[in-house]
């Protein structure tokens, strides 16, 4: 009984160090863990009721690729939980969200995240700068609401270092991070 006690105290004291729900929290041991903060199951989780887990050993690797190459150095950086909006999408979730046919999302190799307490164009600004990564897109960003949108970030083995800005309700993609739609030249 004691010792039960102590293991939930230990984890409780983990969590408040550390500043992430235990959910979030992989020890290397647990079968779904795909790096030190991030799981199988918050990088497949769907809304759209369809099956999502992947069978490919390929994507599983993918996963784990972009995980401790983007999403591992986020969380170091900013010391704050990172939220998974979207990662893995098999081809019938890609279908039921509307995806790219080609979207890096069914390869497992992008995932389209938050950081708990910090805008996704400081996130995005910061990932430009620091990482090596495939594909950056703030995308959905509402300049006059700086909480809105998510950061889109793939990591591949030919990374193109691809940058862009795609505002909601807009279907044309910026080339950079920008903070507001580029003024269309007066005629």
């Amino acid at each position: 009984m004691q010792l039960g006690l102590a293991l939930i105290l230990f984890r409780a004291s983990l969590q408040t160090q550390v500043n992430i729900p235990m959910k979030n929290f992989c020890d290397g041991k647990l079968p779904n863990c795909i790096s030190a903060h991030f799981n199988l199951e918050e990088l497949t989780k769907t809304n759209t009721g369809v099956f999502n887990t992947p069978k490919d050993p390929k994507v599983i690797s993918n996963l784990r690729r972009a995980a401790e190459n983007i999403l591992e150095p986020v969380r170091k950086h900013f010391n704050r939980r990172v939220i998974i909006h979207s990662a893995y999408r098999s081809p019938a979730v890609n279908r039921a969200v509307g995806g790219s046919n080609n979207s890096q999302h069914s390869k497992g190799e992008a995932v389209d995240f938050r950081v708990e307490g910090h805008t996704v164009h400081e996130v995005a600004n910061w990932i430009k700068e620091n990482l090596s990564f495939d594909q950056l897109i703030l995308e959905h960003y509402l300049p006059d609401s700086p909480q809105s949108g998510w950061v889109h970030c793939s990591y591949s083995f030919n990374n193109r270092g691809s940058v862009l800005t795609k505002f909601k309700g807009s279907q044309i993609y910026h080339p950079g991070i920008l903070l507001a739609p580029p003024q269309r030249a007066a005629k």
